[in-house]
């Protein structure tokens, strides 16, 4: 239901008459009249109904032109089908009864996970970058937005009118596979083409237009999603002029506001609106790169010897340190057969008391030549 009909439920509401001089102007009953005409007439209709009703022209030549290559027949139900024709839902067409559960408290299906941020989110602070940098600001605003995504921990959720940033997509996908970051993309529907190019495993893609315009023959021309922000773990905000491209960042001039703090909840209360009124894209037939391996776990590295204990360990008075039990054992043995007078190998009980303990190689027990 429309604003102004909501607001003519209410028993004191006044409405009240204002012409385009006071701020309070928003609805003219002449200019939707001019657009219906323009919508299914053409361009003369319009321009002899705002020159019949001495309007202002309201609208550019730019806005126009877009205005007349955005009409499309309007279905009932058709925005609640999949891009492959199937009804979205388990219930199949949507029913006109009244629940409550469905339609006053809807809950977008954000199976990916979501951070519950019911609690107080902190004081709010707020930092503004703008690209180029001034005022001594060193970091550019790409940076801002990449180092927001890697010290991401639970979910990352961008809404962006036209994404086609590789390095951006590339430290999403990061995100996304090696420390398990949810991740939530929403973009204008005019952009989605340029952005499937791009598109990977473990991601949440949608696109939503802007507000609708409905005529009584059944068209309807819809706005674009100027929006443009990105939402992090639920406590962080990026929001601005910046689109997730290159000419953006290099070219263009931007600024962005970087919030925390309870004031994040707008972003947090927008974003579940607009993914619940969006539609999802089908990336089933776009060919997959396989995911890339895990890195490999770390290898301890011993720490390094002191140099008094390496000395040790090469001289070989300290040898007896880094013989095993087995070694301790075969020499004893040796040691007692040589006692006992049994006929034993001189050379092998030699080498092996040299082992022990004899660096010259002789002792009493072998004898000397």
């Amino acid at each position: 239901m429309a604003l102004s009909q909501v607001q003519c439920l209410d028993d004191n509401h006044v409405n009240w008459r204002l012409n385009e001089s006071k701020p309070e102007f928003f609805y003219s009953e002449d200019q939707r009249l001019a657009l219906e005409a323009l919508i299914t007439k053409g361009r003369d209709a319009f321009d002899a109904h705002v020159k019949e009703h001495e309007l202002r022209p309201f609208l550019s030549e730019p806005e126009l032109e877009w205005l007349r290559r955005s009409i499309e027949d309007y279905k009932p139900g058709s925005e609640h089908q999949k891009p492959d024709g199937t009804t979205e839902g388990e219930d199949g067409a949507i029913s006109l009864q009244y629940w409550p559960d469905r339609s006053d408290t809807s809950i977008p299906n954000l199976d990916l996970g979501w951070p519950d941020c019911s609690s107080y989110r902190g004081v709010t602070r707020v930092n503004v970058f703008t690209q180029p940098p001034v005022d001594g600001q060193t970091t550019h605003i790409k940076e801002v937005v990449r180092k927001a995504i890697a010290q991401a921990q639970k979910m990352i959720a961008v809404v962006m009118d036209v994404f086609t940033d590789v390095d951006i997509f590339k430290d999403l996908i990061e995100a996304g596979f090696k420390k398990k970051v949810a991740i939530y993309i929403i973009i204008d529907i005019a952009a989605i083409q340029h952005f499937l190019h791009m598109c990977e495993r473990h991601l949440r893609v949608r696109c939503i237009g802007g507000a609708a315009f409905f005529t009584c023959s059944a068209q309807k021309v819809h706005g674009s999603l100027s929006q443009k922000f990105m939402f992090v773990d639920g406590d962080r905000a990026v929001s601005g002029s910046y689109s997730f491209t290159w000419t953006a960042s290099r070219l263009d001039r931007n600024v962005i506001t970087v919030l925390t703090g309870q004031a994040v909840e707008t972003f947090d209360k927008q974003f579940r609106e607009l993914y619940l009124n969006s539609r999802g894209v089908n990336l089933t037939k776009i060919p997959l790169a396989d995911p890339p391996e895990p890195d490999p776990a770390p290898i301890a590295v011993p720490p390094p010897v002191p140099v008094t204990v390496a000395r040790k360990l090469i001289n070989p008075k300290y040898a007896l340190l880094n013989i095993d039990s087995a070694s301790k054992a075969s020499s004893d043995k040796a040691s007692w057969v040589v006692g006992e007078g049994e006929n034993v190998n001189e050379a092998a009980v030699c080498q092996i008391l040299i082992l022990v303990g004899f660096p010259n190689g002789k002792s009493n027990t072998c004898g000397s030549d």
